[in-house]
């Protein structure tokens, strides 16, 4: 065999190997001949297919070349959905991923169709017999505006002081798009710029509208609150913060709690530690909590404590064994703790004392009058002579100025320490939580409603200031 005929065969069976094929050389590695950096809406499937040429490092296409696409995350989504969907030239781009063969030219190609999500995506192209990897670059635009939608939903602010709306019209998957807004306020208790730009003008229940140019609406609502601060429980922990959501804090050192009250300078707290078996503790608001009680008294439990607003008092309820409990109080530095309350026989409970400002009377319950339920009484210390005021109560406390003395029963109730008066403040059929205090001045009332959220209520009028911000708090106190 000639030299020149060795040649042409080894030639012709190079020509045929998966490295040497039909079409014309190229840069090494992955190229995007068609089919990407286009922009469509969501859902769309753009006619162009993908198409991808692979040559090998020596710049030979690859032929029989396994090719894998992958849609690539989408990056504006709260949970995992791809950007891109893939499928086979001859099938629905549904999925995922698919994997397609160079044909002779180191060609493979698909079809793709926008996600559901706006933004920017992608199809990562890989050879992994290669070792090759690019990416097919996509921008996916809103589809028609279906909806306004107005972020908050429902928020608080303060007479003079202002919040923006963040509002969008939105596609049916909730992209937003840019399509212009108008804005109105049908109450004078807010009023709202052509931008969004909230105000509270005063005290009161706005709602917001926003439009766009074909009707889509959405509604905002604003409660506009006095100022203030509270601390409240819930689960793990006594929550300081200010009646509009801002200065939010915990105090430290506290695991649990189950009551808590302000003292009348505002700066410490007292609280019991459970619902059940407790005791009292005092908390600068900054430093870990101390027992308020260190004399033997000879109580188990010591429960729901309240300042009298003097800041001379704190009234409790205490338990001397496993049944009963009587009404007790003790000098706000933890001295001098006394029963001031009725002898408790064995199966008597009276409990949940609200001491009047100077704590010379306490508002307390007790199952003497009707076993099961706790009525209502107020107790004259000095005298220990005592009245009775309603036949059904919970947690009941003085207004400012001992006018009224309100508690919970289905509904938030106020009455005078007269027992005459009884009035419901809250609408009929919403019943409200055990566990509220009064605003400084007396006008309104903090409690949990039945939305399971903080609310304020005008004593005047009953007008109901949601508090959204507050669903996981509960048994507020206002600091003075």
């Amino acid at each position: 065999m000639t030299p020149r005929f060795l040649a042409i065969i080894v030639s012709l069976f190079a020509t045929a190997t998966c490295d040497d094929a039909l079409g014309p050389t190229g840069p090494p590695g992955i190229t995007i001949v068609a089919g990407a950096d286009l922009a469509d809406t969501v859902d769309a499937r753009p006619a162009q297919a993908l198409l991808v040429e692979i040559h090998t490092a020596a710049g030979a296409p690859a032929s029989r070349a396994v090719v894998r696409f992958t849609g690539l995350l989408a990056s504006n989504s709260p949970y995992p959905q791809t950007s891109i969907r893939v499928g086979r030239i001859d099938g629905q781009p549904n999925q995922g991923f698919v994997v397609d063969t160079t044909d002779a030219r180191g060609r493979a190609h698909i079809v793709v169709a926008m996600g559901a999500v706006a933004g920017p995506g992608g199809v990562e192209v890989t050879v992994p017999d290669l070792g090759f990897s690019d990416t097919a670059a996509y921008t996916i635009n809103p589809g028609n505006g279906v909806r306004v939608v107005g972020v908050p939903a429902d928020t608080v602010v303060y007479v003079a002081r202002s919040f923006a709306l963040r509002a969008s019209v939105r596609d049916r998957y909730g992209n937003p798009r840019l399509d212009p807004l108008t804005f109105e306020s049908d109450s004078t208790s807010a009023s709202v710029s052509p931008a969004g730009d909230v105000t509270g003008a005063a005290i009161g229940r706005a709602r917001v509208l926003m439009r766009d140019a074909v009707g889509h609406a959405d509604t905002t609502w604003v409660s506009v609150v006095p100022p203030g601060t509270i601390a409240a429980t819930n689960y793990y922990a006594i929550v300081i913060v200010d009646l509009d959501g801002s200065n939010r804090r915990e105090v430290p050192g506290v695991a649990a709690a189950a009551w808590v009250d302000w003292s009348p300078s505002g700066d410490s707290l007292v609280f019991s530690s459970s619902d059940y078996d407790s005791w009292l503790y005092v908390t600068s608001t900054t430093s870990p909590p101390r027992r308020l009680i260190t004399d033997s008294t000879g109580l188990l439990s010591e429960y729901r404590p309240q300042y009298s607003s003097d800041g001379q008092w704190i009234y409790f309820g205490g338990r001397n064994d496993w049944q009963n409990q009587a009404v007790w109080r003790a000098r706000s530095d933890g001295s001098s703790p006394e029963r001031v309350g009725l002898v408790s026989g064995y199966y008597d409970n009276d409990g949940q004392p609200a001491p009047s400002s100077d704590g010379s009377r306490a508002a307390y319950l007790s199952n003497r009058c009707c076993y099961p339920n706790l009525g209502l009484y107020l107790l004259h210390v000095p005298s220990g002579v005592v009245d009775s005021l309603a036949p059904a109560a919970l947690t009941p406390r003085w207004s400012p100025g001992d006018s009224l003395i309100g508690f919970e029963m289905n509904g938030i109730w106020v009455i005078r320490p007269d027992g005459q008066g009884l009035r419901r403040v809250t609408a009929i059929g919403q019943n409200y939580y055990q566990g509220f205090d009064w605003s400084p001045t007396g006008e309104y009332i903090i409690a949990r409603g039945p939305a399971g959220r903080l609310e304020l209520i005008r004593v005047a009028d009953g007008l109901t200031l949601a508090l959204p911000h507050f669903t996981d708090l509960d048994r507020p106190a206002w600091r003075p």
